[in-house]
């Protein structure tokens, strides 16, 4: 059985992928690039770490919005963190040992920080920080926002969210650069993975033809500078 034949497309493409050319997958995320030809685990492990250099000491009481495959939860546990997980994804919540819930339904008890890598981006900003509001003093985001068009939360329009809801800025860390080769990584293999994912996951050619389309589409964002992709630091 494939683990994650179930996963919601195309999440389940990604996963494929990866586990094809690295032999597992630990990270659903970007990786963050020094070089364009080095291992993306290795990549992945940087956006990681520098996410974990920003927080406090343990035992602060964290809370991971999108817990993905659970494999940062489980780090930050290990390190002695008081740290929950939460995904509206069911899935995702069984594999990665998190609980299922929607963040701008969580009633948890206060946190110390919360932490969202790329889950920012499907949560309304206004929502988000709302909730952020009754839940923590420090709001931690890694994700990919719009400078320009496109279906991502643009960045200023989240930026004036968080100020409505008494959060600043206290860090603003621009990654586009390295983690744009993330999009590169699985377009360059779509074509040669096209028949083992018709196979596999029951893929049609013309989802194929998508998604080979949408990593040009993206490319071009990122190099055009309409996609971005930061660190943010909240406090209030």
């Amino acid at each position: 059985m494939i683990p994650y034949r179930d996963f919601y497309y195309p999440l389940n493409v990604f996963m494929h992928i990866l586990t094809a050319e690295e032999g597992e997958v630990r990270y659903l995320h970007y990786g963050l690039f020094e070089r364009p030809d080095e291992p993306i685990a290795t990549a992945q492990e940087r956006s990681t770490a520098l996410l974990l250099s920003r927080l406090p000491p343990p035992p602060a009481r964290l809370l991971d919005v999108g817990v993905g495959l659970g494999t940062t939860l489980a780090r930050l546990q290990r390190l002695g963190y008081d740290a929950e997980g939460i995904t509206p994804d069911e899935k995702q919540a069984a594999m990665g040992r998190g609980q299922v819930a929607r963040f701008e339904d969580w009633n948890g008890a206060p946190y110390d920080v919360l932490l969202f890598q790329e889950s920012s981006q499907y949560i309304d900003a206004e929502a988000l920080f709302a909730r952020a509001r009754e839940l923590a003093p420090r709001v931690i985001v890694l994700d990919e926002f719009s400078l320009g068009d496109g279906p991502l939360h643009p960045l200023d329009g989240f930026l004036r969210a968080a100020s409505s809801n008494g959060f600043r800025v206290v860090e603003d860390i621009d990654l586009s650069a390295q983690a744009a080769p993330t999009v590169d990584y699985f377009r360059i293999r779509l074509p040669k993975y096209r028949d083992a994912l018709i196979a596999d996951l029951g893929l049609t050619d013309a989802q194929v033809d998508e998604l080979i389309a949408g990593g040009e589409d993206y490319r071009d964002r990122y190099h055009s500078g309409r996609y971005s992709y930061r660190l943010l630091d909240f406090v209030r």
